[in-house]
């Protein structure tokens, strides 16, 4: 919203509209509209939206809300209920807006193309959206949050808004956030569910220089059981993405559990004998300076419930549990991992370093480095993680962010040390923080144990 001394807030900017203009408080979609008293549905001649881009075109048109009937669905016995169910045979694109809101009850919108996303969603200010459950046959995202049109305050982003889904259903993936072509910022995406074959959630940047930041992703139940592949319940960025940065988010892995529908019993099963891919990932972080609080469950390889990538760094990552463990690419480690149970001695503990050798702590846990034979040490020395200037945003303002500033990337000089110039003694501990290093000068190599710090 614009401060009161821009034209938005002059009389003289808003255009008087006629009182003929204004025939609906709100346009409302009905299971058998205009058919039933609704104004828009699927009995709307030409549609091949279930009425809703005719009922959303005019609300955008009009200057009016939407709300969209919904009621009791779902499989019961082996067969599903059609009674609230839209079909939309093309994509419905909901076109940029501010202060607008759909709301709705509980629908199903079947998506029945092999190709395209179900909902495409442009440029948003202050607006709330209440979709229901989103299902989708092709392997695109069934959702894709991706502003391209200057509209609100004649700018290209997403702030400011909320998106709730009752849940996404997709062969490929669920929710897709794409700054490549402007900003996605201070919003929240909360879905009940994601049911998906290839990625639950996705954000990407494209390699623009867009940010995503500040947003709150909240998936409750975040499940791929249909999964195959190379599936991922979160991936955040792509190699290279680093305008990603701030974001909190909040929700359940579940893993994939060979589940299908079987049409002779008409019931949900799980395969006999499957075997969860080496390739599934429950979250693949690519991104800087965010915030995941996880919870993970069911079987995946070893190191696969979160995999830190290699630009990945100063993550913070709280888990209530990790039962398949984690993987750490990352070039700069200094991503941590908060973990709900203890951790202690079960982290690796590394050989010494040769004497006059650094050994880097990347462990996403600060280390308590016990020492149980002092050795002959002459001096040892702790050197910081590798410094580098954050790329994170100046400010959020709009205007300043489509002016494009420049913000350094890279390394900010070298890292300061503290050299102690000092044997050391039995019982003695040193800390670690992640991405920090260690090295020992020595004639005899003393001997440690390292120890996770909550």
């Amino acid at each position: 919203m614009s401060n009161k001394s821009d034209a938005w807030w002059s009389p003289d900017a808003i255009e008087p509209k006629q009182e003929s203009e204004f025939t609906k408080p709100i346009v409302r979609v009905t299971l058998q509209g205009p058919d039933d008293g609704g104004d828009f549905g699927p009995n709307t001649p030409g549609t091949r939206t279930g009425g809703m881009q005719e009922a959303i075109d005019y609300a955008h048109k009009h200057f009016r809300d939407v709300y969209i009937f919904g009621g009791r669905g779902g499989l019961h016995q082996g067969t599903g209920s059609p009674a609230n169910v839209y079909t939309l045979e093309e994509t419905l694109h909901v076109p940029w807006s501010q202060d607008f809101r759909l709301d709705g009850g509980n629908y199903v919108l079947s998506y029945t193309k092999k190709s395209g996303h179900a909902i495409t969603i442009d440029s948003q200010m202050n607006c709330r959206y209440k979709f229901g459950l989103i299902v989708s046959q092709a392997e695109d995202a069934a959702v894709l949050i991706k502003p391209v049109t200057p509209g609100p305050d004649d700018f290209v982003v997403v702030t400011a808004s909320i998106f709730d889904f009752s849940a996404v259903v997709s062969l490929g993936t669920g929710i897709q956030i794409d700054s490549s072509e402007g900003l996605v910022i201070n919003s929240r995406v909360l879905a009940e569910e994601t049911n998906t074959m290839k990625r639950g959630v996705y954000l990407t940047d494209g390699g623009s220089t867009n940010w995503i930041s500040n947003n709150q992703i909240n998936v409750m139940y975040n499940q791929q059981y249909h999964g195959v592949g190379a599936c991922k319940n979160l991936q955040v960025g792509d190699p290279g993405s680093n305008h990603i940065v701030h974001n909190r988010f909040d929700m359940s892995m579940h893993a994939p559990r060979g589940a299908y529908f079987d049409p002779v019993s008409k019931k949900y099963t799980i395969a006999e004998g499957y075997e969860v891919s080496p390739e599934a990932v429950g979250v693949e972080i690519h991104a800087q300076n965010n915030v995941f609080t996880l919870v993970s469950y069911g079987k995946r390889a070893p190191g696969n419930d979160l995999v830190f990538a290699s630009d990945a760094r100063e993550n913070t990552v709280f888990t209530l549990n990790l039962p398949n463990g984690f993987t750490n690419h990352a070039r700069i480690p200094t991503n941590r991992i908060i973990a709900n149970s203890p951790v202690g001695f079960s982290v690796e503990t590394p050989r010494v370093p040769a004497s006059g050798e650094c050994l880097t702590n990347r462990a996403p846990y600060v280390v308590q480095i016990f020492i149980l034979d002092p050795g002959k040490v002459n001096e040892w020395t702790i050197i910081e993680a590798e410094k580098t200037v954050p790329t994170i945003p100046f400010n959020l303002s709009i205007v300043d962010n489509l002016r494009n500033p420049e913000h350094r990337t890279g390394s900010s000089g070298q890292p300061e040390a503290q050299t102690f110039p000092a044997g050391l003694i039995i019982g003695q501990s040193i800390l670690l923080e992640p991405g920090e290093q260690i090295s020992f000068i020595y004639t005899q190599s003393p001997t440690w144990r390292w120890k996770a710090l909550r």
